[in-house]
């Protein structure tokens, strides 16, 4: 049985000033390097959606199912762009120029385009006697620079004309089912990302042409090569309610040990396992 339907449409136009850091500040994480943009320009756009939710009961399931389709498109969009950013001054940079600065600088790359669809659907119910919980979503992105920059899309890791946006994905997907019996509670998620197609070229070459001895990650191109089918991983939990105010869990992340990547020369952690006893009082 259809409870319910709900539709939803909004509009909004925004305006982003540069930050003082971004404009002013030169700092440092760790081994990383900010470095300050006095030319930064304030970025503007405005964004669009329109989606439909429907509620329903199915037996004694019963739930929601959601779908809407978004655009938001930017002028003089700021982005964080890693590479060499040597002061005019040094011409024969050494070593230690090299050093000092390396780093991200965020810059207008002009106009860009972020429009695509989103899915989801959760509910709960029983099957054969056992609760059951689901969650579950997909989006479908397309990110794209209108501005056709040459000197921006120069720093593509991918050469195509139709290249998105760096560090974005096109398709990301997830879920979670859980089922609960009496005192026992299994669960199970999944995650999934489709491959980073573009990131900075920096990270997959030299930063000076033609020395080799200036790139930074050394394999990292041959690794994105190699592993360019996208990243998926599976979590799991088993948990056993000892009484209302005591529970002990057994959390495994990772569980199929996969390699996977987060951003570039970020490995993610192999399967991690941990016994939790949770207390209240």
């Amino acid at each position: 049985m259809f409870e319910g339907t709900f539709l939803r449409t909004s509009f909004g136009q925004g305006y982003r000033f540069p930050s003082i850091a971004e404009k002013f500040v030169a700092t440092n994480i760790s081994l990383l390097r900010v470095f300050p943009n006095p030319e930064l320009e304030a970025e503007t756009g405005w964004n669009a959606e329109i989606g439909v939710k429907q509620v329903f009961k199915i037996g004694n399931w019963k739930g929601f199912a959601d779908a809407a389709y978004f655009w938001t498109e930017y002028q003089n969009m700021m982005e964080f762009t890693f590479g060499l950013y040597l002061p005019d001054s040094i011409t024969t940079p050494t070593f230690l120029d090299l050093l000092n600065n390396i780093g991200f600088k965020s810059v207008n790359i002009g106009r860009a385009r972020i429009n695509g669809l989103d899915f989801s659907i959760g509910g709960e119910g029983e099957i054969l006697g056992i609760k059951t919980t689901l969650m579950a979503g997909y989006t479908f992105m397309n990110p794209i620079n209108l501005g056709f920059d040459s000197a921006y899309q120069a720093g593509f890791s991918d050469t195509n004309a139709n290249a998105i946006l760096k560090y974005r994905y096109r398709h990301l997907a997830k879920a979670d089912v859980m089922f609960e019996y009496n005192k026992w509670m299994f669960g199970t998620s999944f995650r999934f990302n489709s491959f980073m197609e573009n990131i900075d070229r920096s990270f997959e070459g030299p930063l000076i042409a033609g020395l080799p001895s200036t790139v930074i990650l050394p394999g990292l191109k041959e690794y994105r090569q190699r592993f360019n089918q996208g990243d998926y991983v599976f979590d799991m939990r088993l948990g056993y309610t000892i009484n209302q105010n005591s529970k002990v869990t057994l959390v495994i992340n990772n569980l199929l040990n996969r390699e996977i990547m987060g951003r570039p020369g970020d490995i993610q952690p192999p399967r991690t396992m941990a016994l939790q006893y949770g207390l209240r009082f």
